[in-house]
């Protein structure tokens, strides 16, 4: 951490316009290295108590934008807004709305956890008796008050996690980024920290978050963003997500016994006259699966695929349905056109049923 000439401003100095006023703003954020473009013109917005994931393969351009939006990066053109202040013009003013948690953990390992709050503090300039209350209370949510006074480069990766997200919420920003906060944590820790970054969305603050989780990502936002090559490729809640992409739901039927494709086909081809959609034979799972088509009602798809099952005398021995998960989302919108035509359907194990 580097200490200016003059203290950061506070988060109490820094107002936010109103809940319809997206607490993180950017408008064409572009950053280009060399003959690289790392992103291209991106526009974002989150709004007060809402999470954000932002999704998208190594060197999508993740890493990249949060840098810019923390201002550690200057943007090759583009705005930055963060709680309506102008990050590019008033970068101290808008270092005070916000707080990082980085995939590298950011803090003074030879500093007790009590000693890294109170240095933090101490550049902030929070008044004495009210760091001294917020530092209590946030060792408690983080379950590290009993450890208050230990080395933190003692701390295993989790609690060293969970004293960064404290260090970062010192100031109570209304602003919090955090890029890979659960890289390479074990599932209790990970499960921890989950329940910490809830708390702060309902507390009313605005997280931007990166992951490859991505079942972090389904658990815990409120809208994703999938960003392909430093462009938004696609962006909405998961429900949304899943709607842009063929098949809200497959339907899975295990076979009695295993049929060659051959015989299998024309059968099923009779089924496909009433239904344009994709179907997947799994040979080794001895498994079909279609991809409901979206203008079709759940309930009638199931009669007529059932009907089709006993006209042609097909035995089977387990029918399932379910919706994509947000890996089989992610592949879809975040692929290549041959790709995502390959990946659309993904693999669904009637094991799991």
């Amino acid at each position: 951490m580097e200490q200016s000439g003059k203290a950061v401003a506070s988060a109490s100095d820094v107002a936010v316009q109103g809940q319809n006023e997206p607490s993180i703003r950017c408008v064409n954020l572009t950053k280009v290295f060399g003959e690289r473009t790392s992103v291209d013109h991106l526009n974002l917005a989150v709004y007060p108590g809402e999470l954000y994931a932002l999704l998208g393969d190594n060197g999508a351009g993740k890493t990249t934008t949060i840098s810019m939006l923390t201002t550690l990066l200057k943007p090759t053109s583009g705005e930055i807004y963060i709680c309506g202040i102008d990050a590019l013009k008033d970068t101290e003013k808008t270092k005070g709305a916000f707080g990082v948690v980085s995939q590298d953990v950011a803090i003074y390992q030879e500093l007790t956890a009590y000693e890294n709050l109170a240095f933090v503090a101490e550049l902030y300039e929070i008044p004495q008796a009210t760091a001294l209350a917020r530092i209590e209370a946030l060792l408690e949510d983080a379950q590290l008050l009993d450890r208050a006074n230990e080395i933190s480069g003692t701390f295993s990766g989790g609690m060293q996690r969970k004293l960064s997200i404290a260090v970062a919420m010192l100031h109570e920003p209304k602003v919090i980024f955090m890029d890979e906060p659960t890289v390479g944590l074990d599932p209790a820790s990970r499960r921890q920290i989950w329940s910490s970054l809830k708390k702060l969305r309902d507390s009313g603050v605005a997280i931007l978050l990166t992951t490859h989780y991505l079942e972090e990502a389904e658990l815990l936002s409120d809208r994703i963003g999938i960003i392909r090559r430093g462009k938004l490729a696609a962006e909405g809640t998961i429900e949304e997500l899943r709607h842009k992409i063929q098949g809200i739901r497959h339907i899975s039927i295990r076979l009695h016994h295993t049929v060659s494709v051959e015989t299998l086909k024309p059968r099923i081809d009779k089924l496909l006259q009433k239904f344009k959609t994709e179907f997947k034979y799994d040979v080794l799972r001895n498994t079909i699966s279609f991809a409901q088509p979206k203008d079709a009602q759940l309930v009638n798809h199931l009669h007529e695929v059932l009907s089709w099952l006993e006209e042609e005398q097909i035995p089977f021995s387990k029918f399932a349905t379910s919706e994509p998960n947000l890996e089989e989302v992610f592949l879809g919108l975040a692929s290549s056109p041959a790709e995502a035509d390959l990946e659309k359907l993904g693999d669904f194990d009637m094991d799991d049923v």
